[in-house]
C-alpha cells in the first residue's frame, strides 16, 4: 500500500507538471507573448521551479508536455531537443545541486545565502545550457538562453518559490543519493508519537515548546501552535479513542504539523451534527488563523496537515 500512495504522488506531480507546462507552452507559442526562440521566454521559470520541487517528476511531465506540443505543431526537430535539454539540465541540475549540501532539504529563503546559492546555481546551469545551444541550435542563440533563463528564473522563479514553497512549507521531493552516495534523510525539526495516554500529549507539547523556544518564536504564537497540536489531537481521539498519532513539525518562515493515523477515514476538519459548540470555537479559530490546511485519506492512512 505504501508503493501505491507513492506511486499515485509522483502521478499527480507529473501530471500538474505537465498542465501547467504545455498551458503556458502553449500560451507562448501561439500569441507569442515574451519570447525570443519557441524554446525561451516567459516560460523559462518553469523548468527551475518545477525541477527544485518535483524533482524527476517535475522534469518528466515537462518533457511529456513538450513532446504534445512538438506532435501538434511539428517544429524543427533541434528546436525540441534544445528544449528538452533546457527542461533537463536547469530541472534536474538545480534539483540536485540545491539538495546536494542542504542541511534540512526544505526550500526556503530564510537566509541571504539561500538567494546567492540559488542565483550562482541559476547562473551556472544557464551558461551550460548556452554553451550547448551553439552546437544544436546555432551560434548566437547562446545568450537569449542564458538571459531568458536567468532572468525569469531568478525574478519570476524566487517570489513562486517564497509563495510556494517557503510559506507553504512543503516538503520537498528529494533525489534518491548524494553525490558521494550517502542516502538524504529529511531532517524534520520535531518528530513525536502520541496516543490516548495524556501523558503522551503533555511529553509531546514539552518538546514542542523547545523547539519553539530554540527558533526564537514569540510566547503568544508558540501558545497558538501548542492550541493548535492540542486541538487536532482531541478531535481525533475523540472519534478515534485507540488511535497512535505520528506528529512531525517542521519550522522554517512558517510552521507546519503533520499528524498521520491509520484508521478509517476521519477528517478532523469536517464539522459533525454531535460536535459541542466549545469544540467548534477551536475549529474555526484553527481554520481563520491557518495558512493552510490540507487532509488526504490513502488506503487507511489519514493525513492531516497545517501551515500556520
Amino acid at each position: 500500500m505504501t508503493k501505491i500512495r507513492i506511486i499515485n504522488k509522483h502521478f499527480r506531480l507529473t501530471a500538474l507538471s505537465f498542465i501547467v507546462y504545455f498551458c503556458f507552452d502553449f500560451l507562448v507559442y501561439n500569441t507569442g507573448f515574451i519570447k525570443a526562440y519557441s524554446f525561451v521566454g516567459f516560460k523559462s521559470f518553469l523548468p527551475t521551479v518545477l525541477g527544485l520541487n518535483f524533482g524527476i517528476y517535475g522534469v518528466l511531465g515537462e518533457v511529456l508536455a513538450v513532446a504534445l506540443k512538438a506532435y501538434i505543431i511539428k517544429p524543427n526537430y533541434r528546436i525540441v531537443i534544445m528544449e528538452y535539454i533546457i527542461i533537463i539540465v536547469m530541472g534536474i541540475g538545480i534539483w540536485f545541486l540545491w539538495h546536494m549540501r542542504s542541511l534540512t532539504h526544505r526550500i526556503h529563503f530564510r537566509h541571504i545565502l539561500n538567494y546567492i546559492r540559488y542565483i550562482l546555481i541559476v547562473l551556472f546551469l544557464s551558461a551550460v545550457c548556452g554553451l550547448i545551444s551553439k552546437f544544436i541550435v546555432n551560434p548566437i542563440a547562446y545568450r537569449d538562453i542564458i538571459v531568458w533563463n536567468s532572468f525569469m528564473s531568478i525574478l519570476v522563479g524566487i517570489p513562486i518559490e517564497i509563495i510556494f514553497a517557503s510559506l507553504m512549507n512543503l516538503e520537498p521531493i528529494l533525489p534518491p543519493l548524494y553525490i558521494d552516495g550517502k542516502r538524504i534523510v529529511v531532517e524534520d525539526d520535531f518528530v513525536y508519537t502520541i496516543d490516548n495516554k495524556s501523558e503522551s500529549l503533555l511529553e509531546c507539547n514539552e518538546k514542542l515548546e523547545q523547539l519553539l523556544m530554540r527558533e526564537k518564536v514569540d510566547m503568544k504564537r508558540s501558545f497558538e501552535i501548542q492550541n493548535l497540536v492540542e486541538e487536532i489531537y482531541l478531535r481525533i481521539l475523540k472519534k478515534i479513542p485507540n488511535a497512535v498519532i505520528d506528529v512531525r513539525t517542521n519550522y522554517d518562515i512558517t510552521f507546519s504539523v503533520e499528524f498521520i493515523y491509520i484508521s478509517k477515514k476521519y477528517n478532523p476538519f469536517k464539522t459533525l451534527r454531535d460536535d459541542e459548540e466549545a469544540d467548534l470555537v477551536g475549529l474555526r479559530i484553527i481554520k481563520h488563523r491557518a495558512l493552510l490546511s490540507f487532509y488526504d485519506y490513502n488506503y487507511g492512512l489519514n493525513t492531516v496537515r497545517v501551515v500556520y
